[in-house]
C-alpha cells in the first residue's frame, strides 16, 4: 500500500460500548471548565509552552499546567520536551481534529464473544532486521546492542523493549479463537514509536504492519517519545533515552481495515487473511528499506512504557 497514514485525527466513541465509559466521563470533565477550552482553541493553529499560553489567555501558568494535565488525560493534547536553558520546556499540541460521542446501539449480539492473546515482547518468531537495534529487559539489557545476531538468543524471551532500524520482526498468534469459523474481527494492539539516538519527539518513521503475509497498513509514528518516565519503564534505564510509545491498535473485520477505530482502507477484509486452516496467525511489524521516514521502531512490552501490555490479538 502506499498511503502513509498520519496519527488518529477524529474518533467515535459509544455509550453502548461499556469500555469506552471511562474515556467519555474524561472527555466531559475535560470539557466542563471553560478555561480548558479556550486552551483547545489557543492550540488550534500550533503548538505552544505553558507560559505563552499563560500569557496569551492571562491564566496563572500553575493554573495552566492544571489544566494541560486534565485535557491530555483525555487524550485531547498530547506534550513535548525540548531542551531549554534550565532544563527542558513543555510542549503542548494539539492531539485530535474532533470526536463524536454515539448514543445509538450498537446492534451487536449479546451472544458475541472476544478472545483475546496477549504475547510478550520476548516472544516473537522470526525477524529481520538491520542495526542499531537491541533488547531491554525489566531489570536489565539483554545482551550486546547493535547485535542483530542477539535477537537469536533464548534471552529474548525476557524483552520489554525491542527497537530496531529498519527489517521485520513476526509473531505467532494460536488459532484456537478462529476454530469455531464464525468470526468476524481480528485486531493487535501494541505500544508503538520511532527510534532514533536518545531521544526525538519529532522523529517520523513509516511503520508497515502484515498479517498472515498480507500487507495492512503503513502509519506514520511521529516521534522517538522521551523527557519524562514512561509510566512503567524501570527505574534503571536512562531517562535520555526512549521511554513510552503510542498505543495502536489494527483491526480488519467485514467493512475492511481500521487504525485506532477510524476506518483506512476497505481494500482488504476479514476474509482476505486466510485465518482459517491453517495453525497460527502470523504479525509482522517493520520498517521498509524504501520507506519515506526511514526512522527505526521501538516496541514495548507489559513492563514498559505507558501501557501495561504487550501485544494483544483480540478476536470477535
Amino acid at each position: 500500500m502506499s498511503d502513509i497514514l498520519t496519527p488518529q485525527k477524529n474518533f467515535t466513541v459509544t455509550i453502548d460500548n461499556d469500555e469506552e465509559h471511562d474515556l467519555i466521563v474524561k472527555l466531559g470533565h475535560a470539557l466542563s471548565v471553560k478555561e480548558r477550552v479556550m486552551i483547545l482553541k489557543n492550540l488550534l493553529h500550533s503548538s505552544k509552552n505553558l507560559s505563552a499560553i499563560s500569557q496569551e489567555l492571562n491564566i496563572p501558568v500553575s493554573s495552566v499546567s492544571r489544566h494541560i494535565d486534565v485535557l491530555a488525560e483525555a487524550g485531547l493534547v498530547y506534550l513535548t520536551y525540548q531542551p531549554g536553558l534550565k532544563g527542558h520546556i513543555k510542549f503542548v499540541s494539539q492531539a485530535i481534529l474532533g470526536f463524536s460521542v454515539s448514543l445509538e446501539p450498537t446492534h451487536t449480539s449479546a451472544a458475541q464473544e472476544e478472545f483475546t492473546v496477549e504475547m510478550p515482547l520476548g516472544m516473537f518468531t522470526s525477524c529481520d532486521i538491520k542495526a542499531p537495534c537491541g533488547m531491554v529487559g525489566k531489570e536489565n539489557k539483554i545482551e550486546s546492542f547493535d547485535d542483530p545476531s542477539v535477537f537469536f538468543s533464548p534471552a529474548r524471551q525476557n524483552a520489554e523493549c525491542i527497537w530496531f532500524d529498519a527489517g521485520f520482526i513476526s509473531y505467532l498468534f494460536p488459532t484456537s479463537p478462529l476454530s469455531h469459523n464464525r468470526c468476524s474481527e481480528i485486531s493487535f494492539t501494541f505500544e508503538i514509536c520511532s527510534e532514533t539516538i536518545y531521544f526525538n519527539n519529532n522523529w517520523p518513521s513509516d511503520i508497515t504492519v502484515r498479517v498472515n503475509d498480507v500487507e495492512l497498513l503503513t502509519f506514520v509514528s511521529p516521534g522517538d517519545f522521551g523527557g519524562r518516565r514512561g509510566k512503567y519503564t524501570p527505574a534503571y534505564w536512562p531517562i535520555t533515552s526512549t521511554q513510552f510509545g503510542l498505543l495502536k491498535k489494527i483491526a480488519v473485520n467485514g467493512d475492511g481495515v481500521f487504525l485506532d477505530n477510524v476506518l483506512i482502507s476497505n481494500k482488504i477484509k476479514f476474509e482476505d487473511l486466510n485465518l482459517y486452516g491453517n495453525s497460527a496467525v502470523k504479525l509482522e511489524i517493520g520498517i521498509k528499506e524504501d520507506a519515506e521516514h526511514r526512522g527505526g521502531l521501538n516496541l514495548f512490552g507489559k513492563n514498559f512504557g505507558d501501557y501495561p501490555q504487550a501485544i494483544v490479538m483480540a478476536v470477535k
